[in-house]
């Protein structure tokens, strides 16, 4: 008698079409942006400025911040999200491991019907379209250079100054400043 043998490959499987994300917002006027810091060394500083960008243009923010970048999101933190936000930016991921799991997150909230964009390094961009695919998410991405834990944080900062307007659009159709005065 003859023993047949099988092996199953553990590795994920490629999905076999992007599902579309979330559309963006028509407008950020009224809405609260989520900034989740993924918690890579020095990614704060970039976010800090990225939410002193958006306070200036009168866009209402949140601050998140995972435990670990190398896990998802806690389930708490991705409901909180969900709950009290209308888009998110997932930010600032310089590996596979914390790519991996930020475009989970990303997933994650994309499946509650958040608009969002994920900002990593360039170094990683194939990583992201790997993640993308696996995951069968048509994700949004913006690119800063590579790598993040050398710069200075004036060199952050700059970083975050030259990418606002990528990050707004990729969740928001109109990213002008919504301010009462603008309104009356």
């Amino acid at each position: 008698m003859k023993y047949g043998i099988s092996f199953r490959d553990p590795t994920s499987e490629t999905a076999s079409e992007l599902r579309e994300r979330a559309a963006p917002l028509d407008s950020v006027v009224g809405k609260t942006i989520a900034l989740m810091d993924i918690g890579k060394m020095r990614g704060d500083e970039f976010i800090d400025r990225l939410e002193q960008l958006c306070t200036e243009r009168g866009i209402e923010t949140r601050r998140y911040k995972k435990p670990t970048n190398t896990r998802v999101a806690p389930r708490e933190m991705i409901k909180d999200i969900a709950d009290n936000c209308d888009a998110v930016i997932i930010a600032l991921s310089d590996c596979g491991s914390c790519t991996s799991c930020s475009t989970h997150d990303l997933n994650d909230l994309d499946k509650k019907g958040l608009a969002g964009v994920s900002v990593l390094t360039t170094e990683f961009q194939q990583a992201f379209e790997s993640q993308k695919g696996a995951i069968g998410l048509d994700a949004a991405a913006v690119y800063v250079p590579h790598p993040l834990q050398n710069k200075t944080t004036a060199e952050l900062h700059q970083w975050a100054n030259v990418a606002v307007d990528k990050i707004l659009r990729a969740i928001a159709h109109d990213t002008s400043r919504a301010t009462a005065l603008e309104t009356v």
